[in-house]
């Protein structure tokens, strides 16, 4: 029993590299040519990202970072990068689906599909929420 939960949190650590190894600078390079798309990381309850203020607002970000923590943000700071990119920083006490990667599209309009790739219990989650900016 023992030896299958060795094996199952490393198949969950190596699910996260893969993840990790996907996003972590591409997820900016499609925002520049993509300004409907960005995406985040969460590690130790802060949010980490960047978007495209051609597409979206800092006000759009916050509104949609706050449908993906499960109380009230804990506070929300953007900041422009050299990139034409604006960083964004969030923090919050419990995140949707114990979150660690977070992709955010508008799917036309104001409608805005938001993935969310987390982990809880040894467990990988993935939930989907569509709303409106």
């Amino acid at each position: 029993m023992k030896l299958f939960s060795i094996a199952r949190t490393s198949a969950v650590l190596a699910a996260f590299s893969i993840l990790s190894a996907c996003g972590g600078t591409s997820g900016a390079s499609i925002s520049s040519s993509n300004p409907s798309f960005f995406s985040s990381r969460v590690s130790e309850g802060t949010m980490l990202g960047a978007f495209n203020p051609a597409g979206f607002s800092a006000k759009d970000v916050r509104k949609l970072v706050s449908e993906t923590c499960t109380g009230a943000l804990g506070g929300f700071n953007t900041q422009p990068r050299e990139d034409g990119l604006t960083a964004f920083s969030a923090t919050c006490a419990s995140w949707r689906s114990g979150a660690r990667a977070v992709e955010f599209e508008r799917a036309g309009g104001s409608t805005v599909i938001i993935e969310i790739t987390g982990s809880k219990l040894g467990n990988i989650l993935y939930d989907r929420i569509e709303t409106n900016v």
